[in-house]
């Protein structure tokens, strides 16, 4: 009797485990491999910014006004190669230059009376040594008259003693003794003229010596005054060169006129309002800006990096190879600054120039997939998102 599901039967009979097996082998073998890549690869954790331009090594110079004033000329052009200290544009400085003019004449004027109450100070201090030397000469005389006069006193009156002594013993008649008398007195009155005359001669030698040094000192007075008045003069024209100098407007150093504002002769600009930007000759360097999570304790300097411009597609003109070179610790506006050396190939088509702006990535460090697991589900159980923290990129080498 033939049985009802006979071809169900056979299908049993043929039906093996072999091919189940097969099945879980391959199976097993892509578990076993991606076992061992998950825990033994190496993936290549990046940091990413968007915000990297390429600026030259020294910062880029404002061409602004010191001083408000009316452009009277300017050479001010985009692109222009400037040297340091180069005129770019002059402001209208009228009135310093004429105030300038006014006090040179006033110092040139200055010198010549400086030099006259020199001189005159010089013949009065001459007059007054030669007046106290004549005084001097004049008393002197007057003391040796007064000494002789002094010794013809004695003698007068020893002699009156001499001649009363005789004449109270009648040898000498009364008229000689009187005679001696007179002539004693008059030697002593003839003496103390002599010390009146030198007294007189002491009290105008020094009366004439206290007016002529009261006159050297009014003249001495005037010549600081006159001094005063010079060093004044001049402080006043080396001001009014420095506020001239304002007016003028020089490159700070050589480079290239990066950026100008539409300016024209006549236009009245503020002081300190911003006429342009100078470029320095510099070598280039890579700046980004990255969150601070991301930089402190992460980012050092030596690290390889790798920088795409904008307005060079990476995929037709490749990445700019750089090297971390400065690191800043000091947060600014929820940023940290970091700097790049680049190392642009010699056949590379693209052209460095200050100012191109791009995106940037930072290799940070190799770690396995599953530390990278690990990492991600401690953010995930701390509320800290991954997508807080700047985008990473992971590359398997």
């Amino acid at each position: 009797m033939p049985t009802t599901f006979s071809r169900t039967t056979r299908s049993l009979r043929q039906d093996t485990a072999k091919y189940a097996l097969i099945a879980w082998l391959i199976g097993g073998l892509f578990l076993i491999g991606w076992l061992i890549w998950f825990f033994f690869a190496h993936v290549t954790v990046y940091e990413f910014s968007t915000k990297a331009r390429l600026e030259v090594n020294r910062s880029a110079h404002p061409i602004a006004a010191l001083v408000a004033g009316k452009i009277v000329s300017t050479s001010l052009s985009l692109g222009q190669e400037a040297q340091e200290s180069e005129i770019l544009a002059t402001l209208d400085a009228s009135s310093e230059k004429l105030r300038l003019q006014e006090e040179e004449s006033r110092q040139e004027a200055l010198p010549p009376q400086i030099a006259s109450l020199e001189k005159e100070i010089a013949a009065l201090e001459q007059a007054k040594t030669e007046a106290r030397q004549a005084a001097i000469s004049a008393i002197q005389s007057s003391r040796s008259r007064q000494k002789e006069a002094n010794i013809a006193v004695t003698f007068a009156k020893d002699n009156e003693r001499r001649l009363i002594a005789l004449s109270a013993s009648g040898h000498v008649p009364v008229i000689e003794r009187l005679k001696a008398q007179a002539e004693s007195q008059k030697l002593s009155s003839n003496r103390e003229a002599l010390s009146s005359d030198i007294h007189r001669l002491e009290m105008e030698s020094q009366t004439r010596a206290h007016q002529e040094q009261a006159e050297i000192e009014d003249l001495k007075r005037e010549l600081a005054k006159l001094n005063g008045e010079l060093s004044t003069t001049q402080m006043t024209i080396a001001r009014l060169k420095q506020d001239i100098e304002k007016h003028t407007i020089r490159a700070p150093a050589a480079g290239q006129i990066g950026d100008i504002s539409p300016l024209q002769v006549g236009t009245y600009v503020a002081a300190g309002e911003k006429l342009g930007v100078l470029v320095p000759r510099s070598e280039l360097r890579i700046v980004a800006d990255f969150p601070p999570a991301s930089v402190l304790g992460r980012i050092h300097p030596g690290q390889s990096s790798r920088m795409r411009l904008d307005g060079f597609p990476w995929a037709q003109f490749g990445t700019i190879q750089a090297t971390v070179s400065r690191v800043g610790s000091e947060i600014r506006d929820n940023r940290v600054r970091v700097e790049f050396k680049p190392e642009l190939s010699p056949l590379s088509p693209i052209i460095l120039q200050h100012g191109l702006p791009g995106a940037i990535e930072v290799n940070i460090e190799q770690v396995s997939p599953a530390v990278m697991v690990l990492r991600i589900a401690g953010q995930v159980l701390s509320n800290n998102s991954p997508s807080d923290h700047s985008a990473n990129a992971f590359k398997a080498e």
